[in-house]
């Protein structure tokens, strides 16, 4: 029962590039629900067990129908930039705090759908070609890190975790909160709570709430993670340890 959601992703589109992203949250054990204008793949979301509306992306309803206000993330996948910016304009208004990617066909699109309230566009055509230069020049890496951010292929994965309001690890330096020793995962980086990335972590590096640590480790240990760090989202928490 959609209604019953909380804290899903919906996916607007269920083109070449709409499975792709289905099938990366489902394989991370996430909540998805597709909204699709045509019953084309209605049979394929009964046998799989995916939650689907049919109908607009861009209308309020169909929205609302998906459980936009409790929903985590919203991307939307449609090939009309046009269309894509409705969507994320009404997604927008409904939940303030979404997290939203849209896709973009046009460089000029990009401004417009930023505007409408998008944290990030991607262009399909843009990552690819990035992605196949990376494939020449660093194969061994990029490799490393498709396999890693892929489900059940490696025992590592990278995973974000973010500071809750009821945290002990809030106001702590990183040397307090002794996260690696105490926990197996070793921090890359930490996204502030306005956006702002820091890759070099001295001792010293004070948590609050808000704050978004990049962690490098096993399902188990990330799980534990998420404990102290007082992140409720569900699927962090599969197979998690007891905290000590």
């Amino acid at each position: 029962d959609i209604s019953k959601l909380r804290r899903h992703y919906i996916i607007c589109g269920y083109g070449r590039v709409g499975q792709q992203v289905a099938q990366g949250l489902r394989a991370n054990k996430y909540d998805v629900v597709v909204i699709d204008a045509v019953e084309d793949h209605v049979a394929e979301f009964e046998a799989q067990g995916i939650f689907y509306v049919i109908g607009d992306a861009a209308s309020d309803p169909v929205l609302q129908q998906a459980g936009i206000e409790h929903a985590s993330g919203l991307c939307t996948c449609l090939p009309s930039d046009a269309t894509n910016v409705f969507v994320v304009l009404s997604a927008r208004t409904f939940n303030p705090e979404l997290f939203i990617i849209s896709r973009s066909n046009l460089p000029e699109s990009e401004r417009k759908l930023r505007i409408a309230g998008a944290n990030q566009v991607i262009n399909p055509y843009t990552i690819t070609g990035h992605r196949m230069a990376a494939q020449l020049l660093h194969p061994s890496v990029v490799e490393f890190l498709d396999v890693i951010m892929r489900a059940g292929e490696l025992e590592l994965r990278i995973e974000e975790i973010k500071v809750g309001e009821k945290s002990t690890m809030n106001g702590r330096s990183l040397a307090d909160c002794n996260v690696r020793g105490d926990t197996g995962v070793n921090v890359l980086a930490i996204r502030r709570h306005n956006g702002q990335l820091y890759t070099h972590l001295p001792a010293a590096f004070v948590l609050n709430t808000g704050d978004t640590l990049i962690g490098l480790g096993t399902q188990p240990q990330l799980s534990l993670l998420a404990q102290r760090a007082a992140d409720e989202r569900h699927a962090l928490h599969v197979q998690a340890p007891h905290a000590a």
